[in-house]
């Protein structure tokens, strides 16, 4: 597939050069706190580069409550896994969830207001 595996953080410049786009999955939704070395450089870089950036279930660095808290970078496009988080309330991007696995008893346990997915999709766009 070509997928190059990088052993240290390609400057702005170069992420503008030689990349059509980036995938950011590097926190979860777990993450907490201010970043930390080595990947404050990293966040830095994301907010200045040009390329576009997708980001899987919620933009590293951003509270998963109250979304982008930390000044971080704003992504393009973002997936959110099985339900959107409350962080993705004032995101702006393309927003898509992923992942139609959620049990009836839970969504409404849970008041999902989850999207119908046409056919076997596994994507939908919100």
């Amino acid at each position: 597939m070509g997928i190059k595996f990088l052993d240290e953080n390609p400057n702005v410049k170069s992420l503008d050069e030689d990349y059509n786009v980036i995938l950011d999955s590097i926190f979860g939704f777990s993450f907490s706190g201010e970043v930390r070395a080595p990947f404050d450089v990293v966040i830095e870089n994301l907010k200045k580069t040009k390329t576009p950036i997708a980001s899987v279930d919620i933009p590293s660095g951003w509270d998963v409550e109250k979304g982008n808290s930390n000044e971080g970078f704003e992504p393009d496009l973002l997936v959110s896994l099985t339900a959107p988080k409350l962080c993705a309330k004032n995101f702006k991007g393309k927003h898509y969830v992923g992942g139609r696995f959620v049990p009836r008893d839970l969504e409404e346990k849970y008041q999902l207001n989850l999207p119908q997915y046409e056919g076997a999709e596994q994507c939908v766009q919100i």
